[in-house]
């Protein structure tokens, strides 16, 4: 089995039950601090719009779906504790642009500089329960839980006086951070971003299997990376920033579809 950064519990799932309201319009993942609310009406007056008689249809829905989104975070603070918190700890810094999939962590340790990358679309790879698959075949007895969402990230470490860099794949799990490759690259191309990078980076060795070394390797390299804050904690905050970033995002995607229907 691969090694895994260990934490004292579990973390519950239940935050990541997708909503039944947004089943029906898109099929997206809700999490948890966002209350859930009474059923809204789609009673936004229609209107005929550029040249397709479904416009009307289509804005009204998108306008009701974001009128909705908002009364509920209109209840909530513009910043989560748990955002506040982190910030306060003055240890990692957010670089997440509005709109944009990847969220980057940068810190300082020693003479080295660490950037962890993750993507909030790895919620959309999260397997709905049974009790909101429309496919499945009604059941009766005791629905399994799901299980946690699996955000992949990249760790890049380098030192200002070494050309090299390396660099960890690493993904959350129920323990914590499981290691999944670890590398050496040229510092250039560790941090070249995008398909590009990824391409040329698979042309080079990439090292064994991380669950095929020898335990206490895996052991050392678990308390090489807690001790420089990639632990249990990080883990969870990047599972509850993604579902913040994923909500406030989806906020503004139906406003910026909305707009060109009505135009």
């Amino acid at each position: 089995m691969s090694f895994r950064v260990l934490r004292p519990a579990a973390r519950a799932t239940s935050n990541l039950v997708a909503s039944s309201r947004r089943a029906v319009l898109a099929a997206r993942l809700r999490p948890a601090f966002y209350p859930a609310a009474g059923t809204r009406s789609l009673s936004v007056s229609a209107r005929r719009m550029g040249s397709g008689q479904t416009d009307g249809n289509l804005a009204s829905a998108l306008a009701a779906e974001h009128k909705f989104e908002l009364e509920n975070a209109a209840t909530l603070p513009e910043v989560p504790a748990f955002v506040e918190n982190f910030k306060t700890q003055g240890i990692w810094e957010i670089n997440d642009i509005p709109g944009e999939d990847d969220v980057v962590l940068t810190r300082k340790f020693g003479n080295e500089t660490i950037k962890l990358t993750f993507q909030i679309s790895d919620l959309d790879s999260f397997n709905e329960p049974a009790e909101f698959a429309e496919s499945e075949p009604e059941v009766t007895g005791e629905i399994e839980p799901a299980g946690p969402t699996s955000i992949a990230c990249s760790l890049v470490i380098t030192k200002s006086a070494t050309p090299g860099a390396l660099m960890v794949d690493l993904e959350t799990c129920e323990e914590g951070f499981e290691i999944t490759n670890v590398a050496v690259y040229e510092k250039a191309l560790a941090e070249r971003e995008g398909a590009e990078g990824d391409w040329e980076r698979r042309s080079k060795y990439m090292g064994p299997q991380f669950d095929h070394l020898d335990q206490a390797v895996q052991e050392a390299f678990s308390a090489y990376l807690a001790e420089r804050g990639v632990d249990e904690a990080l883990a969870d905050f990047v599972l509850s920033y993604c579902e913040h970033k994923e909500q406030k995002d989806y906020v503004s995607w139906l406003d910026q579809v909305r707009g060109f229907v009505e135009k």
